[in-house]
């Protein structure tokens, strides 16, 4: 394939600018050597691509059905361009949004990862659920690391659209925790080891918006209305504002159990199990099925040695304390 595409990116700037002379200016090539590359295209395809006098160049009827070829054809060249640089510079493209730096696990690995591997270039993008998936898809990014439900058949249905769940993907779990309601420390509930279903009935509880996931949001949503809870949505949504957002009102909220040193806030706040209530969530290392970059199988293998055991308990359940050192997002 020819990755620069040259006579079909010469022929896309003859066109636009109507102008032999003016598109050699933009080309930075001499008006003969732009002549006699569209007039071997011309040659090649079979047919004349423009209409040439001494005072003005018109794109001929073949010549108007060919250009939008041809613009695909360049832009599938810079494409494949690009794709031959990433491959031979075998730079490391992982999706991580902003809010994992608060998860150990996420920090134990990327941290080892770079400390390791000084060599690997690195680009780590904080982007939504649904364009990490999608860069994925694309192979504009070879991994992703991201806290989704543990129920994978669940989460096909919870969903807003295919964006929010796509198939082909492989999974490495490195963690999963188990959703729980965060009381303020003097709270009547903050003394109980676990929470009947029912206790949840009539009460304000604040709940996360679909900042990780639809089918997160959706699930979390769904159980507690089905419990009766009088669902409440904070003035910012996102999983680690929910908690803090608990901790500067006084009010029961959603914890996802993932986020245990927050910024700000004031008082201490309790994590309590919820009978029943058995929605849980993992921290994924994922990628697109098939063939991986060198980089990029090295950070899985890496993952795979930190991952936590299946059955680990890990479901955080002490006092969260607002005076630990915390771990700022920015």
């Amino acid at each position: 394939m020819d990755l620069d595409a040259t006579p079909f990116r010469y022929f896309v700037t003859v066109a636009d600018a109507r102008s032999f002379t003016r598109a050699a200016a933009q080309l930075n090539v001499s008006q003969p050597a732009l002549s006699a590359q569209i007039r071997e295209l011309e040659r090649r395809l079979g047919f004349a691509l423009f209409l040439r006098t001494s005072r003005w160049v018109e794109l001929t009827a073949e010549g108007r059905l060919f250009l939008a070829n041809a613009r695909r054809m360049v832009a599938e060249a810079a494409w494949a361009n690009q794709a031959a640089r990433e491959i031979r510079e075998n730079e490391l493209r992982i999706g991580a949004p902003l809010y994992t730096q608060l998860i150990p696990a996420r920090r134990a690995l990327l941290d080892r990862l770079i400390v390791a591997h000084p060599d690997i270039r690195l680009r780590i993008f904080d982007k939504s659920h649904a364009r990490h998936y999608a860069d994925l898809t694309r192979r504009e990014a070879d991994l992703a690391l991201l806290v989704e439900p543990s129920d994978a058949a669940a989460a096909q249905v919870d969903t807003a659209s295919d964006a929010d769940w796509p198939e082909g993907f492989e999974r490495l779990v490195l963690a999963e925790r188990r959703l729980a309601i965060q009381v303020p420390a003097g709270h009547p509930w903050a003394a109980a080891k676990t929470l009947p279903f029912a206790a949840l009935g009539g009460v304000r509880i604040g709940v996360i918006n679909r900042a990780l996931g639809a089918p997160l949001s959706i699930a979390i949503t769904r159980t507690l209305s089905e419990a009766g809870v009088d669902v409440v949505r904070p003035p910012e949504g996102h999983a680690v504002a929910v908690e803090r957002y608990g901790r500067l009102v006084g009010m029961p909220v959603v914890t996802l159990g993932w986020f245990d040193a927050l910024p700000g806030g004031d008082g201490g706040a309790v994590a309590v199990p919820v009978e029943g209530l058995d929605l849980r969530t993992r921290l994924s290392l994922i990628r697109l099925q098939g063939e991986q970059r060198p980089a990029a199988a090295l950070v899985w293998h890496m993952a795979e040695a930190l991952a936590e055991p299946p059955g680990t308990p890990a479901q955080r359940g002490a006092a969260l304390s607002m005076g630990r050192a915390s771990t700022s997002l920015v």
